[in-house]
């Protein structure tokens, strides 16, 4: 009876160290916040699967992974500090820059861009230089840089037309062009019923402007004082994208329970179709032992075109943008 006692004790006692020990655990972690461009899909399944797989845990992290869409403008909410890390395109963060924002890309996630003009065939349009005088549908801010400069280069005027989110105008020929990403819209069409026969695709990265888009920023006071959380976040995250790449399916349930938690209008078809996709874009040229590294070629080609373009008085320098956070220690 003395022994049985003793161990009552004993297992009453680990029960309340478990409790005592429990929120410090908790509390030793770290909370941070990424900021998305755009609302949950399967361009970001390697962050989710990174939260849903314990990552982030393992990390010392606590990542709050906030959706984006119309109105929410990432690398806005990074500025005011309303976030720790923030989804942005290369062209748009050196915009940022420029205007002295101190923002510092700490990985290139996507390697090649996917950004395309879209034309039905039967519309007389067989090379980009036929636009001439032609309505296209743009969108705004970094998105119509690419158009913009690819039009100048071949001294085409176009009647730009602003496109939001919808391929309905294209759709209803109210526009002879209309900007398209590959993982997403470019499949749409295809489930709108359109066959790929139909259409002419005019790829952005095969015309000599392979603008890399998506990318992980923060700010330089971040990576200067809290550089062993930005390397802990971005590691993690890589890590979520490489298991995502191998195990596609389980990747995707953690897509489809933030997209129906949501309510968004979307499928499982689509969104498989967007990770593939993103699978190219993340590994080209890098495999995925090399995710995450930003091209010195690419990075001065954005530079010397938004120049060009005048969205940017000068180049930025490498020293000052690039952080390398995928790099491991």
């Amino acid at each position: 009876m003395r022994l049985l006692g003793k161990l009552k004790y004993a297992s009453a006692m680990l029960v309340v160290c478990a409790l005592l020990l429990a929120p410090a655990t908790a509390g030793a972690l770290t909370k941070v916040s990424l900021q998305l461009q755009w609302v949950h899909q399967a361009q970001f399944a390697g962050f989710y699967l990174a939260q849903d797989l314990g990552l982030y845990r393992q990390a010392g992290l606590e990542v709050e992974i906030r959706p984006g869409g119309p109105g929410i403008d990432p690398l806005s909410e990074l500025a005011t500090l309303r976030c720790d890390f923030a989804m942005s395109w290369l062209s748009e963060a050196l915009v940022m820059r420029s205007k002295g924002v101190d923002l510092v890309n700490l990985a290139q996630l996507i390697q090649r861009s996917a950004l395309m003009l879209v034309v039905f065939n039967d519309r007389g349009i067989s090379q980009i230089k036929d636009l001439d005088g032609r309505k296209v549908g743009l969108w705004r801010r970094q998105f119509a840089v690419p158009p913009r400069a690819l039009f100048a280069k071949l001294g085409i005027r176009v009647d730009e037309v602003s496109q939001n989110v919808s391929m309905a105008p294209f759709l209803q020929r109210a526009v002879e062009a209309a900007t398209a990403m590959f993982y997403n819209e470019y499949h749409q069409l295809y489930q709108a019923g359109v066959d790929r026969d139909e259409i002419t695709v005019f790829d952005f990265a095969e015309h000599g402007l392979n603008f890399p888009e998506d990318g992980v920023y923060t700010m330089e006071d971040t990576w200067r004082e809290r550089r062993q959380v930005c390397q802990a976040f971005v590691q993690a995250s890589l890590e979520g994208w490489r298991r995502a790449f191998i195990d596609q399916e389980r990747a995707l349930a953690s897509v489809m329970k933030r997209v129906n938690e949501a309510n968004l209008a979307s499928n499982l078809a689509h969104q498989r179709w967007m990770l593939k996709s993103m699978q190219q874009l993340y590994t080209h040229r890098v495999g995925t032992a090399l995710m995450g590294q930003l091209s010195p070629y690419d990075l001065r080609q954005v530079n010397r075109v938004l120049v060009e373009q005048g969205f940017i008085p000068e180049p930025i320098e490498a020293k000052d943008f690039v952080a390398e956070a995928w790099r491991q220690p």
